[in-house]
This record gives structure tokens, C-alpha cells and sequence, in this order.
């Protein structure tokens, strides 16, 4: 039995995207992208499913403590498996048990939010546009190969996290945005549809 966590801001999004080799992790609220929060968890050290999975309760039960969100939002990939099933079934029933709520939603759906289509012009298109547009003080990665593979779920974290911000704080999500952000994708149409749904009697 888990103490239920009062989450610090009600707009705080704790974002995970589940892999088997690397998961990916982000923490947004009102203040933009919490400090120490953008990360990528190496599960791929561990031989079985077994001990990935013990790896990655154990970091999601830190991470729930820390950063004590209002609600857990699980990026779906487009190509899904059984154990990355398993890894958000685990994930939802952590966070349920420390009384935190859980969404999901499509990693691809923040890709058009933030790109327009789901691939971009380049490798690096979403961190390109999470950066200029959100987060400066991220670096997008120019490594190659296993190296760019380990930052990219920690990127489509926080795309998954400024979606689902958009969609439960539109104010807290139009603070955050550079003015670089509200020419992208469907920022902006976004940002305004879940404000009317929002507040009603204001637009």
C-alpha cells in the first residue's frame, strides 16, 4: 500500500514513453520542463523482461515521489509488443496506487502536434521543434546511432507531456511556449480549442 501523493501543482504532467531498450521520461508544469525530470532509463543492461521490468517500477516509484504529479500520461508507439504492454499495465497500477490518474496517449498524435505530420524533415525534427519552441535549455543530440536512439524516447516523453499539458492547463501550456511554438504543427489551433473547452464564457 502506496501513501497517495498530492501532486505539487495541478497541472504538473509526468510523461513516459515505455520501451524495451530505453524509456523515455519528462515532468512539465506551469514552470516549463521540471529540473532533473528530462531523462532516458537504460533498461537494456538487464537480460530478461523480468528484471527490465523490476528496473522500471523501481525508477517510475522514484520518479512519483519526487516530482509528486497530477496525473501519469503513457506515450503509445506506433509499433506496440507484449512487453511494452506490460511495462505501461505496470506503470498504470503504480500510479493508480499512489492515487495519481493515468491517461494515454499516441506518441504520433504530439508528433503532428508539434511537427504537423508524424515524420519530420530530419531525424531530429521533434527535439528541433521541443527545443526552439519550448525548452531551450535541452540540446538536441547530433550523436549517431545507439547514442541518438538513447535520447529520442526521452524527447517524444516530452512531446507526449506538452500535449497533454495543452489539454488539461491550456494557460499553463501557452506560458511555457516560446513565440517560435505557436507556428508549429497544430500548436496553436490546439491551444485554442482546449481553452474554449476550458473556459467557455471567456472566448
Amino acid at each position: 500500500m502506496f501513501a497517495r501523493i498530492a501532486p505539487v501543482h495541478p497541472g504538473r504532467v509526468l510523461a513516459l514513453v515505455p520501451a524495451s531498450r530505453y524509456a523515455g521520461h519528462a515532468v512539465i508544469d506551469c514552470a516549463g520542463l521540471v529540473p532533473g525530470s528530462f531523462a532516458t532509463w537504460n533498461l537494456e543492461p538487464h537480460r530478461t523482461d523480468e528484471d527490465r521490468l523490476r528496473l522500471f517500477h523501481l525508477c517510475l516509484h522514484r520518479s512519483l515521489r519526487a516530482h509528486c504529479p497530477s496525473v501519469l500520461v503513457l506515450g503509445l508507439p506506433r509499433f506496440d509488443g507484449e512487453h511494452l504492454r506490460a511495462l505501461r499495465g505496470a506503470a498504470a497500477e503504480l500510479a493508480q496506487a499512489h492515487g495519481v490518474p493515468v491517461v494515454a496517449r499516441k506518441v504520433d498524435d504530439a508528433r503532428q502536434l508539434l511537427i504537423g505530420r508524424r515524420r519530420g524533415d530530419h531525424l531530429d525534427a521533434l527535439a528541433d521543434r521541443l527545443v526552439r519552441g519550448f525548452f531551450p535549455e535541452l540540446v538536441v543530440p547530433r550523436a549517431t546511432g545507439e547514442a541518438r536512439r538513447y535520447h529520442r524516447n526521452a524527447f517524444s516523453a516530452a512531446a507526449v507531456a506538452v500535449h497533454e499539458l495543452i489539454e488539461r492547463a491550456p494557460l499553463s501550456a501557452a506560458v511555457i511556449a516560446k513565440n517560435e511554438a505557436f507556428t508549429m504543427g497544430r500548436f496553436n489551433a490546439a491551444l485554442a480549442e482546449s481553452a474554449r473547452r476550458h473556459f467557455p464564457d471567456n472566448l
